[in-house]
């Protein structure tokens, strides 16, 4: 057996823990049975206005010293035990307090007043488990119930983290953390899986999205890593610490913003109000476009930094919807720039309801007063099928869109055709880029 495991087992054979004080009989308290076993040489641990997890604020280690090896100077030399090692058992005696994490056990304590009034205390000479021991004489005259060191729990105040906005100063959350384990934070980053953004240990805000960090509100002292060290310091050689409350500024962008590589992100995360920032082109080939699109009122952005969407197939099969497109509607204050829309088919398909309808290969209808015309759509196709029931001349169809502006986009990279069973059964006219279709008498 290695020395070191001798003295472990012969520590833990000389050994006895007090816990509990109260409850035991006035003749025989637990100090009087160590006492009688020889078990008179005590430390102290006092949680200092913490609790152990045995709900006591004291727990007292006994030591027998017969028989124990002395020094050269008479004196036993015995290594102590933190309250919390695992030789104690599973758990041992964990120490805690609300609001504080634990710097140390110390075997100085002074007490002062602070400038309201409030107790305060300093500590020194940190003890260390691993190195230090406790020497007392063999011969000495002791008691279990007079500790001969009493180490202190010194509490340090859990550091904190203060979140504002930077162009209002608005306050936004709060995050405590033990600078004993942590001592920085990850800032927020563009997730390239999902395409969303992770908020790692920041707040979210509702209805915008995290578009920096500074550490003045004036927004000057930007942070460009992707973590943050807290700026407050901890003592260990007193117990004490500064600095435990740090402020950020975090500027945000209204609404909620995707960055986008592949298509699958972008349908994954397609949202009627969403903004997304296009890094790649897309291939949307065996990707189904979102229904959301095909029939809602689209009001976010689409910034397409000279990408494209590539080869998209949508249809209008849902005789509840009379607006659609590959977006249903564009509002006025959507924007989409810098794009492409390459090799798009959408399909007006058999029993499709027309009458009342409005449909367009971009969009069912595009508010007034918008300007897309860095949209560009080259090599599309609008198709109906030759089976859809157009029993009167109630509806609007066109190249670009059904009802509304054209916004500026440029019809000549579509073309319209009929499809289904019977193509040759319908007949369809352009009146620039509207579009009218009748049957053909056979």
């Amino acid at each position: 057996m290695k020395l070191r495991n001798k003295l472990v087992l012969t520590l833990c054979l000389l050994l006895v823990c007090v816990v509990l004080i109260s409850g035991c009989s006035a003749e025989k308290s637990p100090y009087d049975v160590n006492d009688a076993q020889n078990y008179n040489v005590s430390v102290k641990f006092d949680a200092n206005g913490g609790l152990f997890t045995t709900n006591t604020s004291v727990i007292t280690d006994s030591f027998n010293i017969s028989g124990m090896q002395t020094n050269n100077a008479g004196q036993v030399e015995i290594p102590l035990l933190a309250p919390n090692d695992s030789q104690r058992g599973k758990e041992g005696f964990n120490a805690y307090n609300a609001g504080y994490f634990l710097a140390g056990w110390y075997a100085e304590r002074v007490e002062s007043t602070d400038a309201q009034g409030n107790k305060v205390y300093t500590y020194s000479d940190k003890w260390d488990f691993s190195t230090d021991k406790l020497k007392v004489h063999s011969g000495g005259s002791y008691s279990s119930s007079t500790p001969v060191l009493t180490l202190y729990a010194a509490w340090v105040p859990m550091f904190e983290i203060e979140f504002y906005c930077v162009d209002s100063g608005e306050y936004l959350d709060t995050m405590s953390f033990d600078p004993g384990t942590v001592d920085s934070i990850s800032v927020p980053a563009w997730n390239m899986e999902t395409g969303a953004i992770d908020m790692n240990d920041f707040p979210a805000r509702n209805g915008y999205t995290y578009n920096g960090v500074y550490l003045d509100q004036e927004g000057t002292q930007e942070v460009t890593s992707d973590t943050i060290i807290h700026s407050g310091k901890v003592d260990y050689e007193t117990g004490t610490c500064s600095d435990k409350t740090m402020k950020l500024y975090v500027d945000w962008l209204e609404g909620e913003w995707f960055h986008i590589y592949t298509a699958e992100q972008f349908v994954k995360n397609a949202k009627l109000s969403g903004n997304y920032v296009i890094h790649e082109d897309l291939d949307f080939e065996g990707v189904i476009w979102p229904t959301t699109l095909i029939h809602g009122a689209f009001s976010g952005t689409i910034q397409g930094n000279g990408h494209s969407f590539r080869n998209i197939e949508a249809a209008q099969n849902n005789n509840s919807k009379t607006v659609s497109g590959l977006f249903g509607q564009i509002k006025q204050s959507a924007q989409i720039t810098d794009l492409t829309i390459e090799n798009a088919t959408f399909t007006i398909k058999k029993g499709a309801r027309v009458s009342g309808a409005s449909f367009g290969l971009l969009a069912g209808q595009i508010d007034e007063g918008l300007n897309l015309s860095t949209l560009k759509i080259v090599s599309s196709t609008l198709q109906i099928d030759s089976n859809c029931a157009f029993l009167s001349d109630d509806y609007s169809i066109g190249l670009i869109t059904g009802g509304g502006s054209e916004a500026g986009v440029d019809a000549s990279g579509i073309t319209c055709v009929a499809s289904g069973e019977e193509p040759e059964s319908v007949k369809i006219t352009m009146d620039g880029n509207a579009i009218r279709v009748e049957k053909v008498s056979e």
